[in-house]
């Protein structure tokens, strides 16, 4: 009896032993297929940089993140391209900005072109038209994107330039597939023209409210110095002089 025992005993050893090793298997065989997912992942997504130095390499973002200089670039060059021209950019320009916003917004703008007749302006008059970009805010903690660009245009007669004059934005951008003629990936949406009016930074605010300051202290102590006597006759006061003599008969 005790030689069953022992061989039962040792059977049930040999078995949980087994089973050990099959489990150990299975989990070394998990990682080691993740182990390799991850490899091929980042090898995927590496890119090389060649430098005087020689070449490094890099890994290159997901597709699906869009930086904020990324925003800046497309709001900007949309800016430009599409209220920045000449007679001769005019289609050009036009060209490389609609791609870059969507359909029934471009058509609105072309639409604002035909009715104020752009291109026979710029024609009639060899005028251009450069667009100089102030300032973007951006808002890109939430989809979709938003944001206003502030923008100065430039308006050249001939030789003769015109006052600037403001031209303001609000948008939303939304994200779309990468192209030889929209490279962003954003697309910009509901834009729509605001009034110009550019928020005041934390240094320009500091800087009127110390003008400010010097201002009161200025009047403060002209009005605290004492008034020093005047020889000449008050404002609106006629200057008098002495009758003249007339001798006695």
């Amino acid at each position: 009896m005790s030689t069953v025992k022992d061989l039962n005993s040792s059977f049930t050893t040999m078995r949980n032993v087994a089973l050990a090793c099959v489990l150990g298997l299975i989990v070394v065989v998990i990682g080691s297929g993740f182990m390799v997912y991850r490899t091929n992942e980042n090898a995927g997504r590496r890119v090389y940089v060649v430098s005087a130095n020689g070449s490094a390499t890099a890994l290159a973002l997901k597709e699906d993140v869009h930086t904020s200089f990324e925003a800046r670039n497309l709001v900007k060059s949309f800016m430009q391209t599409m209220f920045g021209h000449d007679q001769y950019t005019f289609k050009q320009h036009l060209d490389a900005a609609l791609p870059l916003i969507e359909g029934r917004g471009g058509r609105r703008i072309f639409e604002g072109f035909t009715q104020g007749q752009v291109l026979q302006n710029y024609q009639r008059y060899s005028a251009r038209n450069v667009v100089d970009v102030d300032s973007i805010h951006l808002n890109m903690e939430q989809r979709p994107y938003s944001g206003v660009v502030y923008t100065k245009q430039r308006i050249f007669i001939g030789d003769q330039q015109r006052e600037a004059l403001p031209l303001a934005a609000k948008f939303n951008l939304i994200e779309t597939d990468r192209s030889d003629a929209n490279p962003y990936g954003l697309l910009i949406t509901n834009f729509d023209y605001v009034a110009y009016a550019p928020p005041t930074s934390r240094e320009e605010k500091d800087a009127l409210e110390q003008q400010e300051q010097d201002r009161q202290r200025r009047l403060k102590e002209a009005a605290a110095a004492p008034m020093e006597p005047s020889l000449s006759p008050a404002a609106g006061q006629a200057p008098t002089t002495p009758a003249p003599i007339t001798p006695a008969r």
